[in-house]
């Protein structure tokens, strides 16, 4: 054990070095660490997770157990398509990815009664708007209207 005393100046900044490097290297590790599961707000690396947005559309859309299925199917119909268009080598561009959400959307919105048309057509509305930077565009969306 290292003593300091009046005449042992030359361990105290070997020690504080050692320390500072320590807590340094501490931190560097914690960055590498592989985050289990997507980022909070329900984005994965390439996009919303099915089973997020589907829960958030249940929620909000009242759907039956019935559209649920037919929209998970939907959702990761489309996620596979955004995939594939990711893998074939070229960057997709932003026409192709909104069609393929766009038709994905027509698909779900087919499934839907009335009342829950109207409140996915709001819920698109402010989609559209969070993607176009508007304001408050990192906030969560509001409630549908009548939720």
């Amino acid at each position: 054990m290292i003593k300091f005393g009046k005449g042992n100046f030359a361990a105290r900044p070997a020690l504080l070095l050692a320390g500072i490097l320590l807590a340094g290297s501490c931190a560097l590790y914690a960055q590498d660490e592989p985050q289990s599961g997507p980022p909070a707000g329900g984005m994965g690396r390439r996009g919303p997770n099915a089973e997020r947005e589907l829960g958030q559309l249940t929620q909000a859309l009242s759907l039956t157990p019935d559209q649920q299925t037919q929209v998970k199917a939907l959702l990761q119909g489309r996620r596979g398509k955004m995939e594939a268009l990711r893998s074939s080598g070229t960057q997709p561009t932003r026409e192709q990815t909104e069609g393929i959400r766009k038709d994905t959307d027509d698909k779900i919105s087919a499934l839907l009664n009335d009342d829950q048309k109207a409140k996915f057509a709001a819920l698109q509305q402010q989609r559209m708007h969070r993607r176009r930077g508007g304001p408050g565009g990192d906030a969560p969306p509001p409630p549908p209207p009548g939720a």
